[in-house]
């Protein structure tokens, strides 16, 4: 029993879990990893996370290496992220909503000017959050055309053996034996329920890097980062079927169901590698072109799945499944994130300097290397995933622009800045890309210290199913449609030596 349940914990965290728009979870785990959410240093993210080609502070080790070569001064800066993210969805016409929000380290880091007699050489080292994973969803509502056990035991399929089956295991389906290792479900619970669910993921991406920038030639900079990838993902979810308007009578035995409650949880522990390289052109005082390539990243994904569920009837049975102490599933595989590049370009005007970048992804290079499992064929299943990232993505063009006022005398800038990433998803529409107004404002001291406040709102609409349930015409049959709106607030204190 032991080893079928954990191949029915990994089937369901494939086919069950919350997942976006159907697809594989592990996809949408491997986009995850691929799609940096969080921006280092506040001024970058006042200026719309726009610096590859503008970048001359400690930030540059992320953004534009080469902007390494730009910093005269040794240079020693930490900082503080708070991201909220709301999300608003409607389920079955009944709308809710659910906040979540987290504060950690957003870079701590320290920029040393070697003495050169001719150009420069800069070297950095230090800490930046790549990415967050904090966000929520809760959602009810009553669903007159499905229920999640047929997810499990679809009525009048054939099945080899039903033992393991939570759907079987909690007495919500029935399988009549038709031979030797041949029975068909039977289950009449097929609708009219009420279904709830609240879900909560946390975790992070975090870089731990080191960093050089050169003038290769007369305003000719080169800059390298190489980044140590180490990471934690979380997942919950609680969901609930209920016969809240007695339906499932005592007429309807041995399916007088009242109700049912799966329990899910994910913990993730990531580690990594990749590398960007930087160029950066000055062309005249005021106007600079960055270039820069991000490698894939090597990612090795290690988790630990436990599920369990728990069903109670008419006439007071209840049932659990498993009984005992919970056996996690634990999962090994390899992700290989996709190549990005970008470009910048900065110009000043006086007062005001104005800068736009843009980033080419190709995210159909998103894969999986290999994978080892509690079940034999795991490793196949993630390999032949290659093949549908190959028609789910698409790439993108990030674009992002930005603007810088500085008030020289009062040791003041301000800033401002929008970026439109678009979707990964090839059936996503304009209102599922990301959008982000961002805002700041940076003071100098005595030239010595300085102090920047970033600020970003996005904003974009997306949908997750709950199990693969679906209508003859493709429509999910229980689908959350979601709004998100996440407040990024970043502040960066910066002491020059």
């Amino acid at each position: 029993m032991k080893t079928i349940f954990q191949f029915t914990a990994i089937l369901a965290i494939l086919l069950i879990t919350l997942s976006n728009r159907g697809d594989a979870q592990f996809v949408e785990d491997a986009l995850r990893l691929s799609a940096p959410n969080v921006q280092v240093g506040a001024r970058s993210l006042g200026l719309g996370s726009v610096l590859t080609g503008t970048a001359d502070d400690f930030s540059a080790t992320f953004t534009n290496p080469a902007g390494l070569g730009l910093i005269r001064m040794n240079e020693f800066s930490f900082g503080f992220s708070n991201l909220s993210v709301g999300n608003t969805n409607t389920f079955l016409n009944q709308q809710q909503s659910l906040s979540t929000s987290a504060t950690n380290l957003n870079s701590a880091g320290l920029v040393y000017t070697v003495p050169t007699t001719r150009g420069s050489l800069v070297f950095a080292l230090g800490y930046g959050r790549q990415a967050d994973f904090s966000t929520g969803l809760s959602f009810s509502g009553f669903n007159a055309k499905s229920s999640i056990i047929q997810a499990y035991a679809p009525d009048d399929s054939i099945v080899a053996n039903p033992a393991g089956n939570l759907a079987w295991e909690l007495f919500l389906a029935n399988a009549d034996s038709l031979g030797p290792n041949r029975y068909r479900w039977d289950s009449k619970i097929f609708d009219a329920v009420t279904q709830t669910g609240k879900v909560l993921e946390g975790g992070g991406l975090n870089n731990y890097s080191a960093a050089a920038g050169i003038e290769a030639a007369q305003n000719v900079f080169l800059g390298l980062t190489l980044n140590f990838i180490s990471g934690l993902y979380s997942y919950s979810r609680n969901y609930y079927e209920d016969d809240f308007r007695n339906i499932y009578d005592s007429s309807r035995y041995p399916f007088d169901f009242k109700s049912f409650s799966l329990t899910e949880k994910l913990e993730t522990d990531i580690s990594g590698f990749s590398a960007k390289f930087g160029f950066l052109y000055v062309i005249q005082p005021k106007t600079k072109i960055g270039l820069t390539i991000k490698t894939p990243s090597w990612m090795t994904v290690r988790e630990t799945f436990s599920s369990s569920g728990r069903s109670e009837f008419d006439n007071g049975d209840v049932y659990t499944f498993p009984s005992g102490t919970i056996n996690p599933s634990r999962n090994e595989y390899d992700v290989r994130t996709p190549f990005i590049f970008s470009a910048g370009i900065s110009h000043a005007m006086q007062d005001i300097t104005m800068s736009a970048d843009v980033e080419y992804t190709d995210w159909t290079q998103i894969e999986f290397k290999s994978g080892t499992a509690a079940v034999t064929d795991f490793s196949r299943y993630l390999l032949d995933l290659n093949a549908d990232i190959k028609t789910i993505f698409h790439p993108t063009a990030n674009i992002r622009v930005g603007a810088e006022y500085e008030m020289k005398d009062a040791g003041v800038q301000l800033r401002g800045g929008f970026a439109y990433l678009p979707s990964p998803y090839q059936s996503d529409a304009a209102a599922n890309a990301q959008k982000y107004i961002t805002g700041g404002v940076g003071f100098k001291i005595e030239n010595a210290f300085g102090i920047d406040l970033g600020y970003s709102h996005g904003f974009w609409e997306t949908s997750h199913v709950n199990y693969n349930a679906y209508d003859v015409n493709g429509n999910a049959l229980s689908e959350t449609k979601e709004m998100i709106k996440m407040n990024t607030l970043v502040g960066t204190l910066t002491y020059r030596f």
